[in-house]
């Protein structure tokens, strides 16, 4: 092998572990203090143009694989996540995946592991049902198999019906302006928007202690009721009867609820009430 460049000078930079090489007393390229170690560049080592390039192209990697560190260091990140951020740096996909491997063979990422840690966290806020957690590590291009598995030992039956009882008396009593049947609607619809099995609604509904309070509920068909008849006071007796019936009907009332309303209703005004 024909060997004819000799390092003059190695300087460090101001940037620590990053040092310049000088061949033949002329600056010749940057260097980490890992691959100088790795490779033995020292003063008076010979340099030949093969040994340049592996040299150029490991340092690509190391400033590459540094940029990751430092994206990593603020939380978990995909594989996916990873890659998509170090293209920002390179079109490289070879150096891209070199440093995805030393990552993985480092654990310090791994799409498994992010899945089980994904799928830990939501289950702590008492918020997201499983199939709402599995169609997010879903868009974060996890594989399905790694999704399942992280849910399946990290979410179960028990936590599905807790975190679904929290959820269901949550939404019951947002819904309280409601007939007692239409929030029952509304929570079953509540639960599987938050990605709780369908399967599973009955028993989070019956856990859930949804008990009809007659009073609180006559007050808010009085409220609705008060309020669509302001709406419809301009028709004439029998049409707004009708739509008032058909109005508070939807909004979950029972019918005998509703005609009674209708009748007191006639009966205050009757006598000025």
């Amino acid at each position: 092998m024909h060997l004819s460049n000799k390092v003059t000078k190695i300087a460090a930079q101001k940037r620590k572990g990053r040092f310049n090489v000088f061949i033949n007393d002329q600056y010749a390229f940057p260097i980490s203090e890992e691959i100088m170690l790795k490779y033995r560049i020292f003063q008076g080592t010979e340099i030949d143009d093969e040994l340049k390039s592996k040299l150029l192209l490991e340092d690509d990697i190391s400033k590459l694989y540094d940029k990751a560190i430092n994206y990593l260091s603020y939380k978990l990140r995909t594989e996916y996540e990873i890659k998509s951020f170090l293209k920002k740096y390179t079109e490289n996909d070879s150096q891209i995946q070199s440093v995805i491997n030393k990552l993985l063979d480092q654990q310090l990422i791994g799409d498994q592991n992010y899945a089980n840690s994904f799928v830990r966290t939501e289950l702590k806020k008492h918020d997201k049902g499983p199939n709402d957690i599995f169609n997010k590590l879903r868009l974060s291009h996890i594989d399905e198999d790694k999704i399942q598995l992280a849910i399946e030992n990290n979410y179960q039956t028990a936590d599905i019906i807790d975190n679904g009882i929290t959820q269901a008396q949550k939404a019951f009593k947002h819904y309280k302006n409601d007939g007692y049947t239409l929030r029952l609607q509304k929570v079953k619809q509540h639960l599987i928007k938050k990605g709780y099995p369908i399967s599973e609604l009955g028993e989070i509904i019956e856990k859930s202690n949804l008990e009809n309070d007659v009073s609180q509920q006559n007050e808010a068909l009085k409220m609705q009721g008060d309020k669509a008849y302001r709406r419809y006071s301009r028709l004439d007796a029998k049409k707004r009867d009708l739509k008032l019936k058909q109005f508070l009907y939807r909004k979950g009332f029972d019918l005998d609820s509703i005609n009674q309303y209708i009748e007191d209703k006639k009966i205050n005004e009757s006598e000025g009430v």
